[in-house]
């Protein structure tokens, strides 16, 4: 068992660290039985997952959520957005004369942010019926920090939420690379941004790699390498105020940086257009040593699918300047993930049932609603095994091909979200190669929790107005950024870039985001 000293968690590590997963923990999911209420049915809208329609293209088909209405004695009609986009479909659905009784989606997104949605009467305060949610108000009244990012501002809980239940289930992205190549050319993996132009230059002439470093504008967004010049893509916390990277002197060192690499052939130079098929490619056919990755879709995928002989990965930490220095900046989630779509299921105010609504949802925070979430039906998608949840090749090795993340899809939903608490031995499990395991180690050692903006649900006129801000900055950001990198702008201009953005009313978002900060520490 490994502690990480910085941040002061502790990573469960199999089974020997069973005291530590959510499911079974003192403080995790209350034990007690769902509230009762009915045995009618209720409707429930949500997006469903790609992976699961390999399966079904309903809910009710899938045995997790045959179990779900089984165990809760309720019958749950699951709706599901098709055609346009799921944004596009939310709004239609906002529109409609009567909404489905359950709706799952990012209602951080409602306009005016999800306090307006309740005070709208679209949707209901969960807390105006805490007796009938027991185990999600025991769950979120033991866990401080999970509530505060849980509700708005004015204390309203307005979603059942998604829940990684460990700090280190918030870390799964980070740089990784080529270890054979390393091992061949005699080389460590890299932590400083010297290490790195040699590693990345050892790629491209002795390996022939022609992107060496695949990495596109979201990995910026989400720290890499900035963190080694003391700033980040996006708006974050220093000394608890609110700022933004483009703010920081460290934020042009950067650019410069990763320009270098582009005009010395390190860097890909279709990085600010390159798509998953094409990371892919690179990736297994030699074409690129270094790149982004998750431990399940990155790591696992690619060293399941390599057919090249010997074909390694590890992960590697975020990059600092001098050896020894701490990576204050990484890639790391609030344990509410605000963008998920599955992060919030609602009550919507047309429920018609709300005893059963509620059941539904108070379930997921039950030990046994966490196994059927997480782990699926026992006996089918795991058994226990020495008092450890243990998945079945059904998961792990199915006759039909399916890639773990897909069956996990067909069982449980650990592997996307929903109302529950995510509990580590899933990932333990999911990420279960010594690669990922070390990779997770190594990523959950470097981020920046001390630095992470919490959910902040703006709302009223500032959301309104922070809106259109937003979309204005970012495509002026990430064409400067582009810009920059690819030489077509100069850094000279540099200056005259900040001027733009107070222009486009920079200070004015950080002034919003302050704002909503503060009234975060009053939750």
């Amino acid at each position: 068992m490994k502690q990480n000293k910085k941040l002061g968690f502790i990573k469960a590590a199999g089974a020997l660290a069973l005291s530590a997963a959510v499911c079974v923990s003192m403080a995790g999911c209350g034990g007690e039985q769902a509230s009762s209420g009915g045995s009618g049915k209720i409707t429930y809208w949500t997006p469903i997952n790609g992976n699961a329609t390999n399966f079904a293209a309903n809910w009710d088909e899938l045995p997790i959520y045959q179990k779900l209405q089984e165990n809760t004695g309720i019958d749950i009609e699951f709706i599901h957005p098709s055609g346009a986009s799921v944004g596009e479909q939310f709004s239609i659905l906002l529109a409609s004369t009567s909404l489905p009784d359950l709706i799952q989606y990012n209602w951080s997104t409602y306009a005016g942010g999800p306090g307006r949605a309740v005070k709208d009467k679209v949707i209901i305060d969960l807390y105006e019926h805490k007796d009938k949610i027991p185990n999600l108000v025991k769950y979120l009244e033991e866990h401080e920090e999970v509530k505060k990012n849980a509700v708005t501002n004015d204390g309203e809980l307005f979603s059942a939420p998604f829940v990684r239940g460990d700090k280190t289930l918030c870390v799964s992205l980070g740089m990784a690379m080529r270890q054979d190549w390393l091992d061949d050319l005699g080389l460590e993996a890299p932590e400083t941004i010297a290490e790195w132009d040699t590693v990345l230059t050892a790629f491209k002439e002795q390996k022939g790699a022609t992107a060496p470093l695949n990495i596109g504008l979201d990995s910026l967004r989400y720290g890499l390498f900035a963190g080694a010049y003391d700033t980040c893509y996006d708006y974050y916390l220093r000394d608890g105020k609110v700022t933004h990277g483009f703010n920081d002197a460290g934020f042009k060192d950067l650019l410069m940086q990763l320009s270098d690499w582009y005009k010395r052939g390190l860097l890909d130079n279709d990085f600010a257009s390159i798509d998953g098929k094409t990371k892919d490619s690179n990736m297994l056919g030699g074409k690129t040593g270094a790149m982004q990755m998750s431990l399940g879709g990155g790591v696992g995928k690619y060293l399941t699918a390599a057919t090249e002989e010997g074909f390694d990965l590890v992960g590697v930490k975020s990059a600092v300047l001098n050896k020894g220095d701490y990576p204050e900046f990484g890639f790391f989630q609030s344990q509410i993930p605000p963008t998920m779509n599955g992060s919030f299921t609602a009550v919507s105010a047309d429920c018609k049932n709300i005893d059963d609504a509620l059941k539904v949802l108070d379930y997921g925070y039950t030990e046994e609603g966490c196994m059927l979430y997480n782990f699926g039906v026992e006996g089918e998608s795991y058994n226990m095994v020495d008092g450890y949840p243990k998945y079945t090749e059904e998961i792990t090795n199915n006759s039909e091909g399916y890639a773990m993340s897909v069956m996990l899809s067909k069982y449980t939903a650990s592997y996307d979200a929903g109302p529950f608490i995510q509990d580590t031995r899933y990932m333990e499990q999911y990420a279960a190669r010594p690669q990922q395991q070390a990779a997770w180690d190594i990523w959950t050692e470097s981020n920046m929790p001390e630095h992470l903006l919490p959910n902040l649900y703006v709302s009223g006129d500032d959301q309104k107005e922070l809106s259109t801000i937003s979309n204005n900055l970012k495509t002026y950001m990430d064409e400067s950024i582009t810009k920059l990198i690819m030489g077509t702008e100069s850094f000279d201009n540099y200056d005259k870039i900040l001027e733009e953005l107070e222009n486009r009313c920079l200070s004015k978002a950080i002034e919003i985001y302050q704002r909503a900060y503060e009234g975060y520490l009053a939750r």
